[in-house]
Formats: structure tokens, C-alpha cells, sequence
């Protein structure tokens, strides 16, 4: 996508990040910010925005939907010209409503939930896939390509899972199919005893966890030590290195719907290995979420600010209209009239620790 650009300014640019950097989502929270910092760097040391520099307004929201509406309200007060941020479908629920009162493009690059996505909204995009369109794709995946016929689901209790949980069950009846159980948990729960017993008796082939971390993980290695060998399918909430730190025997053979696969092409190569090298010794560093919100700053918002300066309007106008191509995606891509960036879905498998593109039938 080519660009007129203006005229440079004097002033900095204000690029603005929320996320869960402490909290449950901190593993998350860390990718996100480590990809802002990793697009902005680059983009500073080739000289800016049309010789405007850039600067970043980082605000953490601990994870939890109630904080972070607070912490959007501070992020507010920094009068950023555009936000690129976002984690947890609970979290962005609760703040989204404040970005589109203040008129402030949002790119959400790190929730789910079908609300965050839809034709009232103004101002706020989204570029991850949504529950509706992974939950839909895995059950296809498990149906079909898998030929699975017991399936067990364990869900967290928080918008995510439910959201994930019902779009699966649905599209599972679409194919003949229900699961042989389903059981609830809360994103705080370390004993999922219960639940897995209720589980095993039921003798699934596959257990859908519909979560995050750190109860993913748990629920797995539990699962394992009460005797449950059935396979692991998820979205994009497990789509996280700290799945196998956490569990490095019991995810062995996941597969899931993810955003981001490091071997999907050459760029998408080359970049996860400077993303690892530049962060390396950091507590958390997950590509998955990194790379959206890299490639969200440097090849959707940084164009658009190109072009529109500091006119707000100009800008949510240019990113609705935004095509072009993003690295590891193939194809054209572009926003639908929702926010919402359309994009083929991605499978991958945990082999040997790592996450490697799926492909049925090979």
C-alpha cells in the first residue's frame, strides 16, 4: 500500500500500549509490549514518521477487566494519536467503549470475543482472528481432518472460554457431533481434579481447552497424571511459548488454531529469530503476539500516520481502508466493514517443544 506523505511535523508521535504485563496474562502482556518496542526501535533509527519520532505510552492493566478500564482512562490522558495494544477478551470489553468516545484509532491486536468486532464500532480494528472464525476452524479440524468422534471440552469461565466453548459446541453439532463432556473452570483454579475426573470417565479421544495461561498448562499435566493420554486441541489462547515451559511433556502433540507460526515463510523466520536474539533473558518471550503487534505498528498504523499527520479521522479512515500484505499471511489482506482483518486460519502442533505448522494428512 503506497502512501502520499505530509509534510513533517515537529512533534513526536505518541503511539500508545495496553496490556496485562502483571497479572495472568503477563506472558502475553510481554509480547505485545516487546513487539511495540522492536517496531518502534526500528522505526526511529530510519528516522521516524516523516522525521517525526516516536514515542510510547505503555500502561499495564494487571490482567483484569475492572483495572483496565482505569488504565485506559490514563492512556487517555496521554492523548495518544493511535493505540496498538489490547489483551483478553474481558479486558478490551471493558475499556474498548473508552477509546471509541475519545475518538483514538485502537488496533486491538490481542482478544477474540465477536463483540470487540462490529458495524457500531467507530474507531476500534482488530487483526487477530476471532473466536467465531478459530473455535469454527478447529471443530472442522477435529470433525473432519482428524476424524475425531469424542471429544471432552474444558472451559474458563471468563468471556474467552465461554465465547470459544459455544462457537465450538455449535459447529461440532453442525458435523453430528457433541462432546462427551463439558466442564467449567475459573481462570484462578490450580486443582482441576474434579473436572478431570468427570472427564476421563466420559473416554474422549480429545480434550478442547478453551483457556489461557497459567491454567492451560496446569490442566494438562494434571490431565496426563490422572491417566488421560486423549490429544490436546485449543485456539489461539494456548498459541503461547510458556505452554511448553510450562508443561514441556503433556503438550507434546497440541494442536490448536494460532495466529502466528514462526516457519510459515523466510520473513516470518528471520524475524522470530531477531525477536528471540533481541529479547533473549527476558522472563517472557512469546512471537506469537509480538509479531501481530510489530507488524500492526510498522506495516498498518505507521503508513497510515504517514499519510494522515495528526488528523484522527484521516487516519481510522486509512486503516479501514488499509490492503496489503503482512509477512508469515498469505495472500492480499484487508478489514472487513466490522474492524475486523480477514485472513486464512492457521493450525499448528506442538513438536518437540515448538510450535510447527500443521497440515493434515502429511
Amino acid at each position: 500500500m503506497s502512501f502520499t506523505p505530509v509534510s513533517a511535523q515537529a512533534q513526536e508521535v505518541t503511539l500508545g500500549v495496553i496490556a496485562g504485563i502483571t497479572g495472568n496474562g503477563a506472558s502475553y502482556g510481554a509480547g505485545i509490549v516487546q513487539g511495540a518496542e522492536m517496531a518502534v526501535r526500528e522505526i526511529n533509527a530510519a528516522g521516524g514518521i516523516n522525521g517525526r519520532k516516536i514515542t510510547l505510552r505503555i500502561v499495564d492493566d494487571a490482567s483484569e477487566p475492572a483495572r483496565s478500564a482505569i488504565a485506559m482512562r490514563r492512556l487517555m490522558s496521554a492523548s495518544p494519536d493511535l493505540i496498538v495494544g489490547g489483551w483478553g477478551s474481558a479486558q478490551v470489553l471493558a475499556h474498548m467503549d473508552l477509546a471509541e468516545q475519545s475518538a483514538i484509532p485502537y488496533i486491538v491486536v490481542g482478544a477474540t470475543h465477536p463483540r470487540i468486532t462490529t458495524p457500531a464500532n467507530q474507531w476500534t480494528f482488530r487483526v487477530i482472528q476471532t473466536d467465531a472464525v478459530m473455535a469454527e476452524q478447529l471443530a472442522r479440524l477435529a470433525a473432519v481432518d482428524l476424524g475425531l468422534k469424542r471429544i471432552a471440552v474444558i472451559n474458563d469461565s471468563n468471556a474467552y472460554g465461554k465465547g470459544n466453548r459455544d462457537v465450538f459446541v455449535a459447529a461440532l453439532a453442525r458435523y453430528g457431533l457433541q462432546p462427551v463432556e463439558v466442564q467449567p473452570y475459573q481462570s484462578s483454579d490450580t486443582d482441576f481434579g474434579g473436572q478431570l475426573q468427570r472427564v476421563k470417565s466420559a473416554h474422549p479421544e480429545a480434550i478442547a481447552i478453551f483457556g489461557t495461561l497459567p491454567a492451560a498448562p496446569l490442566i494438562m499435566v494434571q490431565a496426563r497424571a490422572a491417566g488421560l493420554d486423549a490429544r490436546f486441541l485449543g485456539t489461539g489462547g494456548l498459541a503461547n511459548d510458556g505452554l511448553m515451559k510450562a508443561a514441556p511433556r503433556a503438550s507434546e502433540g497440541t494442536i490448536l488454531m494460532s495466529f502466528f507460526s514462526e516457519d510459515a515463510d523466510a520473513q516470518s523466520k528471520s524475524w522470530s529469530q531477531r525477536y528471540r536474539e533481541e529479547f533473549a533473558g527476558k522472563p517472557f518471550t512469546s512471537p506469537v503476539l509480538a509479531a501481530w503487534e510489530y507488524r500492526a505498528i510498522k506495516d498498518i498504523a505507521v503508513p497510515c500516520l504517514a499519510r494522515a499527520g495528526n488528523d484522527r479521522v484521516m487516519t481510522r479512515d486509512c486503516i479501514a481502508n488499509w490492503r496489503g500484505k503482512l509477512f508469515g499471511i498469505d495472500g492480499e489482506l484487508s478489514f472487513d466493514k466490522t474492524g475486523q482483518l480477514v485472513q486464512p486460519a492457521l493450525a499448528v502442533e506442538v513438536k518437540r517443544g515448538v510450535f510447527s505448522a500443521f497440515r493434515p494428512g502429511r
